[in-house]
């Protein structure tokens, strides 16, 4: 397998303006229920007794028994990733990072050689190949990719010049959740929903710009391949739709699980946070919870398996890029404990119990019944993207200008 150079001074100085940008992403999860059980894995990503090595420190560099990935909460399971571990006779451990721009950090922090894969959102995946940091994937050594759904096998983001860098994993939609005990279902079917004036003061949003943006740019374009691609006029006419649904808003934080005993409180009524932020709370049984994707489409992340250029062991690494993609093992993924996703695998409705079906949407499509729910959302939503006519920046200060209001 090929490998690219790592560049040096470019990739640090790079590196330091990354680290620059404000956006964070951080992520509890859980309803109250299991809270406590993850809170402390995903605050204090030390040891646990129910987790594969995870730990909060930068780990030492990497040994050929030892394999040592950076990736968000879940991968981390023992049901997820045990098998790797046995199968291969070697240990896995892990750092967790809670948001895009900190798994850059703890990247960049580390010294080259430290990590030999990591889960990275596809923006990231992105960020990541324009800094060399990443190695290329060999796609027959993934032959499980056959059973992924189209959108997954060529997704865009994970090819540079039509060499495969990342494989996907996971995904879940930015959809509207909603109270379904207080709103009837009928009533919400597109994003206009979010600026009626009976929602005032009643909605929670999840407190980053790419998403809520990206939804009012769906919104109001609806017809627009690249939410992410609007000239400056279309960018104006999102940012005075957001500021229409401002008054509704009574909750902003990057804190999933505030955002859960909103909904649980009853301090809020909906919100465009999506199923993954509300499906482990109707786990525990607050039916009362649901989720839609709107009839414009939605925002879809996309989490990637990438292998780390630097790395000492690539062959295993290889192989586990390998296993992430195994149906079995995405079933798994996708019910893990931290938060719920989607799989790109659609083997794994053979590995899903009819509980787990139903919560993630692995079930027949009642409006269209030769396809499941899954494959319906799948093309109705658009990947969440960079910017393209603006910079970041452009955009980040409109959605603080939306928060300041």
């Amino acid at each position: 397998m090929s490998q690219r150079p790592r560049p040096s001074a470019g990739f640090n100085r790079e590196a330091q303006l990354l680290r620059a940008f404000s956006r964070r992403r951080f992520i509890q999860f859980a309803s109250t229920a299991s809270l406590a059980a993850v809170s402390t894995r995903l605050i204090g990503c030390s040891p646990s007794s129910d987790t594969a090595a995870t730990t909060g420190d930068t780990p030492a560099s990497s040994s050929g028994s030892t394999l040592r990935l950076l990736t968000w909460p879940g991968y981390d399971e023992p049901e997820v990733i045990r098998g790797f571990e046995e199968e291969y006779g070697v240990t896995v451990e892990f750092k967790t990072y809670l948001g895009g721009e900190q798994m850059l950090q703890f990247f960049n922090q580390s010294p080259a050689g430290t990590y030999d894969a990591l889960i990275s959102d596809g923006e990231y995946v992105t960020k990541l190949m324009a800094l060399g940091a990443i190695a290329p994937i060999d796609p027959s050594v993934v032959p499980n990719l056959s059973d992924y759904h189209p959108v997954y096998q060529d997704f865009p983001g994970f090819y540079e010049d039509g060499q495969m860098m990342a494989v996907g994993t996971r995904f879940g939609n930015y959809g509207i959740a909603f109270n379904q005990s207080i709103i009837p279902p009928s009533e919400v079917t597109s994003w206009e929903f979010l600026l009626r004036e009976d929602l005032a003061g009643k909605l929670a949003l999840f407190d980053w710009y790419l998403p809520n943006m990206g939804n009012a740019s769906l919104a109001l374009f609806p017809e627009n391949p690249n939410p992410y691609d609007l000239t400056d006029a279309q960018l104006e006419e999102v940012k005075a739709w957001m500021l229409r649904m401002k008054p509704n808003v009574a909750l902003v934080t990057p804190n999933v699980q505030d955002i859960v005993n909103a909904f649980i409180n009853g301090d809020v009524t909906a919100g465009p946070v999506g199923d993954w932020v509300i499906q482990n709370a109707i786990a525990d049984g607050n039916q009362e919870f649901t989720a839609v994707v709107p009839e414009e489409g939605a925002i879809r992340w996309s989490e990637g398996a990438v292998i780390c250029a630097d790395s000492p062991n690539p062959e295993l690494a290889q192989n586990w890029v390998e296993y992430m993609s195994r149906p079995e093992v995405q079933a798994r993924l996708a019910y893990a404990q931290a938060y719920k996703g989607l799989a790109p695998n659609l083997k794994v409705v053979e590995h899903l119990t009819d509980e787990e079906k139903q919560l993630l949407g692995y079930v027949t499509d009642p409006n269209d019944a030769s396809k499941l729910v899954v494959e319906s959302q799948l093309e109705r939503t658009r990947a969440r993207q960079l910017p393209t006519q603006q910079t970041e920046k452009a955009w980040q200060d409109i959605y603080n200008e939306f928060k300041a209001t």
